[in-house]
Order: structure tokens, then C-alpha cells, then sequence
């Protein structure tokens, strides 16, 4: 036995002791709380920013049309974000490889407040060159908000940002319509005001991604930039995803056409209601049920769809109009989800996934609207003093266009229980 003497403790390191390691613990749960404040409020900051790009093209359709060109060279204007979609979210992915995150959504921020150049010109290079370069920015901001999502947030609150992220663009749509009486009279009024909000949320991007997101470890950098473009197209998932979203896309475009403005607008309020509906219940459904949910819902808009068509002018178009909202974005918090719970999945992957989605999806839609008007011109073209097509026809087109939707989710869905077969199988 030992004749080294134990030191008893004094009671005052006993009663310490406990006191310290419960005031670690309160630190610690602070700080954990802190750093998911700051991160949600980074996420509601690209939100924002988003949905205000919504609102600057909206406000900025307003103005092209007040200039008095000829109606197709109104078309090729308003059709520049369009086209700078396209090219933007074809580049998106390998933008934030070669500038980071932090740095490229400030380069989308900027581009967009840079849209509010076109309020000083109305020579027709100059308003395409500035409406196209804002739509870069549009584009390399939507393909980049999945991008930091998936970068900071996890699990259910992942989920619950993406499906909020996904009503971005509707909600901005839903403020321009609102209010936008206010400015219709003066159009250059509602470019100033976006660029503007714009160059605010730009600001506070740079302060909050500074307190969130730090620097990536060379190591880290370089493993994430070996999946490239070329591998992401050649990847069945991106294809299927992009090309299902497609059809629905092309419909909602065209609807703005075809559709009473009064109608229209419900359409887009249900929207924002279904999509936040859609973010709750996605935050609470088991992964292997989201891609069915998806199935269903498609199968709900088809339906919707033609039913908007049989039924318009009658009194009960607007209700219709209501469902027809509520069912499109109701699962968009589900399929957006799908593209982040695929086996292995990397937040490069998902960055390159949501580059080809929205380029694939906003090219084909141009082709799509293109023979919609091909169709209408060859039926006896646009009802005069409106831009509702005289023929049931292109009407008609458009709603098989939409139902790609529901096949192209059919097909996610076999994807997925295949996937989750060989899994159980190995």
C-alpha cells in the first residue's frame, strides 16, 4: 500500500465543478444556437435576394413594354433573361469552382442590381445587353441558393430551406402583382425600387456569408471540382429530373398568357400556400414516400390543367385556378428534395444537378412556348386586344407538355425504389 497522503478536495472544488460544467454546457448550447441563427439567416438572405430578382424582372417586363417597340422586338427583350438563364446556369457550377460561393453569389447580387442600368436607356442593344446580363445573375443566384443550402443547414432543416427556397420566385411575382399598380404608370419607378432592395440584400449577403460560410481547405476544393459538367450530363437522374420539370415550367410560362390576369393572380397565391404547405409536411414525410408524393401530386396538375382549360370563362375558373396553384407547388418542396437524398450525393454534385436543371428546363421551355405560338398562328392566331389564342389547340398542346411532369416523376420514382432495392440487396 501506498503512504503517499490523498489530498481531499476542498469543498469549494467540489461545488465549483459542477457549476463549471453546466456553464460549459449553456456556452456550448449558445453557441450551437447562435450558429443556426446565422445560418437561417443566411438562407432568408437568398431567399430574399431571389425572390427581389423575381420582382426586377416582372417590373422590368413593365418598362420594356412602355417603350413602344414593335411587338417582336418587345419578345427578343423580354425573352434576354431567358436566354441568359440558359447560359448562366450552364456556368454556375464552375463559377463557384473557380470564385467560391461567398464570391460568386455576390457576383449574381451585383448582376442583378446592374439591371437597374436599363431605367437610363431605351435604345434596343443597350436594354437586351443589360436585361440579358441581370438574367446571368438570376440564374447563377438560383442554381447557388440549393448550392448553400446544402452547405450549411442538414436533415429536417435542409428540407425545410429547400421547399421554402422553392416559392422564392413566386412569392417575388406574387409582390410584383400586388403592387405593382403602384408603379405601372411609371415603370422606371419600379426598376429603381428593385435595383435598389437588390443592392441591400447585396450588402447584407456580404456581411452574413462572412459570419457563416469560411474558407474551404485546398484538399476539400480540389476533391469537390472532380465532378464536372460533363459528368453531370451524363447522368440518367439529371436528364429525367430536368427534362420532368420541363413541361411544368413551359405550362406556367404560358398560363400567364392565356389565363384572365385575375386568375393568374390566385394562381400564384394558392402557389405560395402549397409550396409553404408542401415545406411542412416534406419536413415530416420519410424520404422513401417523397418521390411517390411527387407522382401523385403531377397526376393532380394534369388534371387541374385541363380542367383550367375546359372551364375557362365560366364563374368557377378562378376556384379551378386556385387548385391548379396549389397542386403545382404543393410537391415542389418534394421534388427539389429528390435531388438531394440520392445515394452519396455530394453538395458539388447537387450544384452541377441544379446547373443542368434549370438550363435544360428554361432551354427546353423556349422550345416548347415556340411551338405553342407556331400552333396558335397556324389556328387562326390571338383573339383581337388580347393574347388568348383563338383555337382550343395550342391550349391543348400545352397541357400534354405539362403532363411530362407526371411521366418524368414516374420515372424518378421506379429510379428511386430501384436504388433503395439494391441498397437493401448489398
Amino acid at each position: 500500500m501506498s503512504n503517499v497522503a490523498k489530498v481531499p478536495k476542498s469543498p469549494s472544488s467540489e461545488a465549483c465543478s459542477p457549476t463549471s460544467t453546466s456553464m460549459a454546457d449553456m456556452v456550448g448550447h449558445l453557441y450551437a444556437d447562435l450558429s443556426l441563427s446565422r445560418k437561417i439567416l443566411l438562407v432568408a438572405t437568398t431567399f430574399t435576394s431571389y425572390m427581389l430578382f423575381a420582382l426586377a424582372w416582372n417590373w422590368g417586363d413593365m418598362y420594356v413594354t412602355s417603350l413602344g417597340f414593335s411587338a417582336s422586338r418587345t419578345a427578343v427583350m423580354t425573352n434576354a433573361i431567358t436566354l441568359a438563364q440558359v447560359v448562366g446556369s450552364l456556368v454556375a457550377a464552375n463559377v463557384i469552382v473557380r470564385m467560391g460561393i461567398r464570391n460568386s453569389y455576390a457576383l449574381a447580387g451585383a448582376l442583378i442590381v446592374f439591371g437597374g442600368l436599363v431605367s437610363l436607356t431605351q435604345a434596343f442593344p443597350l436594354v437586351f445587353f443589360i436585361r440579358f446580363v441581370m438574367g446571368l445573375g438570376g440564374a447563377l443566384m438560383v442554381v447557388m441558393g440549393s448550392a448553400i443550402a446544402a452547405k450549411v443547414l442538414t436533415g429536417r432543416d435542409l428540407q425545410i430551406a429547400n421547399g421554402i427556397g422553392s416559392v422564392a420566385f413566386n412569392t417575388g411575382l406574387a409582390v410584383a402583382m400586388t403592387f405593382g399598380g403602384m408603379v405601372v404608370g411609371r415603370p422606371i419607378i419600379g426598376v429603381l425600387i428593385a435595383a435598389s432592395l437588390s443592392l441591400i440584400l447585396l450588402i447584407a449577403w456580404w456581411i452574413v456569408s462572412r459570419m457563416v460560410l469560411r474558407p474551404e481547405p485546398a484538399q476539400e476544393v480540389a476533391q469537390d471540382t472532380s465532378f464536372t459538367m460533363k459528368d453531370g450530363f451524363k447522368e440518367w437522374f439529371n436528364w429525367v429530373f430536368a427534362l420532368a420539370y420541363t413541361g411544368l415550367l413551359s405550362y406556367y410560362i404560358v398560363a400567364f398568357t392565356f389565363m384572365d390576369p385575375s386568375t393568374i393572380r390566385w394562381v400564384v397565391y394558392a402557389g405560395i400556400v402549397g409550396a409553404l404547405s408542401g415545406t411542412v409536411v416534406s419536413a415530416k414525410t420519410d424520404n422513401a414516400t417523397k418521390p411517390l408524393v411527387v407522382v401523385w401530386c403531377a397526376l393532380a396538375q394534369v388534371i387541374a390543367a385541363a380542367a383550367v382549360l375546359a372551364m375557362s370563362g365560366h364563374r368557377l375558373e378562378v376556384l379551378i385556378g386556385v387548385i391548379l396553384g396549389f397542386v403545382i407547388f404543393f410537391p415542389m418542396p418534394f421534388f427539389v428534395q429528390t435531388a438531394f437524398i440520392r445515394p452519396g450525393v455530394t453538395p458539388r454534385q447537387i450544384a452541377v444537378t441544379f446547373s443542368i436543371f434549370w438550363a435544360v428546363s428554361y432551354a427546353g421551355s423556349v422550345v416548347i412556348i415556340m411551338i405553342f405560338a407556331a400552333i396558335a398562328d397556324a389556328t387562326g392566331g390571338l383573339v383581337a386586344g388580347t393574347n388568348i389564342p383563338v383555337s382550343v389547340a395550342p391550349m391543348i398542346f400545352i397541357v400534354f407538355a405539362e403532363a411530362t411532369f407526371l411521366i418524368g416523376t414516374f420515372l424518378i420514382w421506379r429510379w428511386f425504389k430501384k436504388q433503395n432495392a439494391l441498397a437493401v440487396a448489398s
